[in-house]
């Protein structure tokens, strides 16, 4: 009867909670869409060096793999370092994130891009980034 109880209650963000996150999210987004940039360059080295297989030294593959670890173990950081801060990645290349918000009783996400100055948009749970609204149109989640 000892067993303890996770909770899997999500945290939510008011605008403002979310909007003061920024200045510790951001250089986080930033590591991360780097990481992404550099993996893509990674893997398209790989295919070359694959297409190439007969003139390049098989360590030069062998380097390529371990800096694509290295890469994808970095990425992990990043992201588990995010969700740390109860917020979820949607496209780690272009630093987009949602936080968990309350638009009256329906759970909503409040929605932000790396290069935005503040969260200024939110959107339902089902839709996605193309499914953002202004926060102006809801004022009672920007009193909160």
């Amino acid at each position: 009867m000892g067993a303890s109880v996770q909770s899997n209650a999500v945290r939510l963000f008011t605008p403002r909670e979310a909007n003061a996150m920024l200045p510790v999210l951001r250089p986080l987004l930033v590591a991360l869409a780097d990481k992404c940039a550099e993996r893509e360059q990674l893997e398209e080295l790989l295919i070359e060096t694959e297409q190439d297989s007969g003139k390049g030294p098989a360590r030069d593959r062998i380097e390529l793999e371990v800096r694509l670890d290295t890469n994808l173990a970095e990425r992990k950081r990043l992201f588990e370092a995010l969700a740390r801060h109860g917020i979820e990645v949607k496209d780690p290349a272009l630093g987009l994130i949602d936080f968990h918000a309350q638009r009256g009783a329906e759970l909503v996400y409040l929605c932000y891009r790396l290069g935005e100055s503040t969260v200024t948009h939110w959107h339902p749970l089902d839709d996605g980034f193309s499914g953002r609204q202004p926060l102006e149109s809801e004022p009672e989640m920007l009193r909160a």
